[in-house]
C-alpha cells in the first residue's frame, strides 16, 4: 500500500473540509477536483508528461472516478497509480494492478492500430470520498507534435479548487498559446537553458446543464498548446503558420499517388466519352465507393501520412487519408487538381479554428477540387458527389496545398438545403381505424438516416424505425419503400399502412389528432439567470400536408384555428381547411440556425411551447 507523507494528507483534509463547506463552488457540482500538469519539451522529437489529479467524488451522478491514458510503441506510460481514500485521508483499499485494464483503443474500423489504452474505474459505496490519479509518460512523434492542452476543468460538472499547468521549453526552442474562455497570464521564468510557463487558477465552478447551449468548448477553461518546430521521424514540420503547417502535411502526401498501368487504363475508359469535368468526377467518386471501402490502418506515421494509392488499389480498403489520396490519384489522372483536407468532423459547432493560432486539432481527411468548389467525402459508400453531409458542413479546415497549408469553410446546410416535404392521406373509419399512405421528399440532412438505412438496415429495421416517427399509433405497414437519389442529397420515403386505433371514439363522436406524423413535442425545462447564448444545433424546414378523410355519416363539430408564428428563431404556419368528406392541414414549420442572446431563452422556449401546443391539437366529428 503506497504511503502518502504525513503533510500533504494534513493539507489534503483540511484543504477539502473547507472546499464541502464552499457552496458557491459547489453548486451544480458532482465531484471537486485539484490538478497539476507538467509538460518537459526535451527537443523537438520528444517530450515528457506528467499528471496527477485530487477529486473528491461527491455523488454517484459523477462520471469522474474513471481515467484513461492512451498509448503506443514510441509514448510509453512511465508510470501509472491509483488511490482511494476517505475524507480524512485514511486509504480506503489498496488499488490493485489488475484493476488497471490494458485494452487495445479499438475503434470498429481499424484492423491493424498500434494504439492501445489503460484505464481505471473505481468506485466506493458511501459519498463522499477522495480519488488520485497520477501519470507520466514519454511523448514522441504525433503526441509530441499535437501539444498536451491543458483542461483547467474538464467537464462542466467539476468544481476546481486549484489547477496548475507547467510548461519547460529549452531556449532553442518554444511554445505556442492560446487560453480560451478564461483570462490569465503565464508566470514566465528563465534558467541557463530553458524556459518555464506556469499558469495556475483557482475556484472555478460547476456549470449548470442549459437546454440549447454552446458547446462545452466555448465554456470550459482551456489552454491549447503547440510546439513552434516539431519532427516526426525523417520529417521537420513547423506551426509558426497555417502555411507551415500545412506545408509539413503535404511532405507526407508526395509520392503516395502512383496508380498501376491497369487502372490507369480503367479510369481513362470510364471518362472517354464525356467532355464534363463535374461528371468526370462524379464517375471517379462512384467507381472508388462500389470497389473500395473504409477501414482503419494506424501504425506509425500512418495518424497523418495516407498509405499509397497503390496499398489502396490492391487491398480495396482504406482510411480517410487513404481513400482520399486514392481519390486524388485519380483525378490526377485525367488532369483535375485536387487538395487533401484535413477537418474536425462530427459534432456540430466543434471548435472553431482561428486564423491566428495553429492548433491542429483535426481528425478527418476529405478532397476538395477547386476546379469544380466541390468536396468530396471518400469514406462514404452512399453519399451522392459533392455533398458533405451533417459530418463535416460548416466548418473551418485546412487544405493542403503545393504552396501550404490554406483555411477554408466546408459548405453550409441551412433552413433551405435540410427539407422534409411530406404528403400524409388518412382514411378514417367509424370505429377510429383508419388506411394510411405517405410519402416524403427529403432534401440535406433529414435525408440522411434514410440514405444510410436503405444501405445497411434489414427491411425490419427501417419497419421499426417507421414506428418511431412522430406519434404515430400501432401500425400494420406495407408497401415501404426508399428511393435514393443517386446524384442528389435528396430521396423519397413511402409506405402504406393500417392503424386500429388512430382516433378516440366517445359516443357518437371521433376525436382525431391532427399531426401524428411530424409533431414538435420536445419543450426544455425554464431556466433561471440563464448563462449562456441560445444556439440551435441546424436550421431546417418541414412542409406537411395532412389529409383526412372523413368517415361516411360523420362531419366536423369543432377544428384548430389557424396559425402563425413569426420569431426570430424560426417560423411556424397551420393552414385547417375543410372540404365535402375531408379535412386538411397543411403545415410549415422553419428552424433558423442562429445564435441568441441568453436573455432571449425564454422567448425561444415560449416559441417551442406555442408550437408543441398547436401539433397536439385535435379535432371533433361528430356523426349526423
Amino acid at each position: 500500500m503506497r504511503i502518502i507523507p504525513f503533510l500533504v494528507l494534513v493539507f489534503t483534509q483540511l484543504s477539502l473540509l473547507v472546499q464541502l463547506d464552499n457552496k458557491a463552488l459547489l453548486l451544480h457540482a458532482n465531484e471537486i477536483v485539484e490538478s497539476e500538469g507538467q509538460l518537459e519539451i526535451i527537443s523537438a522529437s520528444e517530450a515528457i508528461y506528467s499528471e496527477k489529479k485530487r477529486i473528491v467524488i461527491l455523488n454517484k451522478e459523477s462520471k469522474a472516478n474513471g481515467f484513461a491514458v492512451f498509448y503506443d510503441p514510441d509514448n510509453k506510460i512511465l508510470s501509472l497509480d491509483a488511490d482511494i481514500y476517505d475524507l480524512s485521508g485514511t486509504p480506503i483499499r489498496k488499488v490493485r494492478k489488475s484493476e488497471i485494464r490494458d485494452v487495445a483503443a479499438v475503434d470498429g474500423v481499424s484492423i491493424y492500430s498500434e494504439n492501445r489504452v489503460q484505464y481505471i474505474e473505481l468506485n466506493h459505496s458511501e459519498y463522499p470520498y477522495i480519488l488520485e490519479f497520477s501519470y507520466r509518460q514519454k511523448l514522441k512523434g504525433l503526441s509530441f507534435a499535437v501539444g498536451e492542452n491543458w483542461y483547467f476543468q474538464d467537464r462542466p460538472s467539476s468544481a476546481v479548487t486549484t489547477s496548475t499547468y507547467e510548461i519547460s521549453v529549452p531556449d532553442d526552442l518554444d511554445i505556442q498559446y492560446q487560453l480560451y474562455n478564461m483570462e490569465l497570464e503565464p508566470k514566465i521564468t528563465h534558467t541557463d537553458a530553458e524556459k518555464v510557463y506556469r499558469w495556475e487558477a483557482k475556484n472555478i465552478p460547476a456549470i449548470k446543464f442549459e437546454p440549447y447551449d454552446v458547446p462545452v468548448h466555448r465554456q470550459l477553461p482551456i489552454l491549447r498548446i503547440s510546439p513552434n518546430k516539431f519532427e516526426i521521424d525523417k520529417f521537420s514540420g513547423s506551426m509558426q503558420s497555417w502555411q507551415d503547417y500545412g506545408s509539413f502535411l503535404q511532405q507526407l502526401w508526395v509520392g503516395r499517388d502512383q496508380l498501376p498501368g491497369e487502372l490507369k487504363t480503367q479510369i481513362r475508359e470510364l471518362t472517354a466519352d464525356t467532355e464534363d469535368t463535374k461528371e468526370k468526377i462524379s464517375r471517379l467518386y462512384r467507381f472508388m465507393q462500389e470497389n473500395k471501402r473504409y477501414v482503419s490502418v494506424q501504425l506509425g506515421i500512418g495518424g497523418w501520412q495516407p498509405f499509397t494509392a497503390e496499398y489502396v488499389e490492391e487491398r480495396g480498403y482504406g482510411d480517410c487519408k487513404a481513400l482520399s489520396n486514392y481519390m486524388k490519384a485519380m483525378l490526377q489522372e485525367i488532369g483535375v487538381e485536387s487538395y487533401p483536407v484535413i477537418v474536425y468532423a462530427g459534432e456540430h459547432h466543434p471548435y472553431e479554428v482561428e486564423d491566428d493560432f495553429v492548433d491542429p486539432a483535426f481528425n478527418h481527411a476529405i478532397l476538395y477540387v477547386p476546379s469544380e468548389d466541390m468536396w468530396l467525402e471518400c469514406t462514404s459508400p452512399i453519399n451522392p458527389p459533392g455533398y458533405l453531409g451533417e459530418f463535416t458542413n460548416d466548418r473551418k479546415v485546412l487544405l493542403v496545398t503545393p504552396q501550404g497549408g490554406q483555411l477554408a469553410r466546408t459548405p453550409k446546410l441551412g433552413t433551405t438545403e435540410n427539407n422534409a416535404n411530406e404528403q400524409f392521406t388518412i382514411d378514417l373509419a367509424a370505429d377510429g381505424s383508419a388506411s394510411l399512405q405517405y410519402e416524403a421528399q427529403l432534401q440535406g440532412i433529414p435525408h440522411e438516416d434514410w440514405r444510410h438505412y436503405q444501405y445497411a438496415y434489414s427491411p425490419k429495421d427501417i419497419e421499426d424505425k417507421i414506428r418511431n416517427m412522430g406519434k404515430l399509433p400501432t401500425l400494420s405497414l406495407s408497401e415501404v419503400n426508399i428511393a435514393n437519389d443517386p446524384k442528389l442529397p435528396q430521396n423519397t420515403l413511402t409506405f402504406s399502412a393500417t392503424a386500429d386505433r388512430y382516433a378516440s371514439r366517445a359516443g357518437k363522436r371521433l376525436f382525431v389528432p391532427l399531426n401524428l406524423i411530424c409533431p414538435r413535442t420536445y419543450v426544455p425545462d425554464a431556466v433561471e439567470n440563464r448563462q449562456y447564448p441560445v444556439m440551435i444545433p441546424y436550421g431546417y424546414t418541414e412542409e406537411a400536408t395532412i389529409t383526412f378523410l372523413l368517415p361516411e355519416g360523420y362531419k366536423t363539430e369543432s377544428l384548430p384555428q389557424s396559425e402563425l408564428l413569426e420569431t426570430p428563431f424560426g417560423r411556424y404556419e397551420t393552414i385547417v381547411t375543410e372540404a365535402e368528406g375531408s379535412v386538411t392541414l397543411q403545415r410549415n414549420y422553419q428552424m433558423y440556425d442562429q445564435e441568441h442572446p441568453a436573455e432571449d431563452y425564454e422567448a425561444f422556449r415560449d416559441f417551442l411551447m406555442t408550437v408543441a401546443k398547436h401539433d397536439a391539437s385535435k379535432m371533433v366529428l361528430v356523426s349526423e
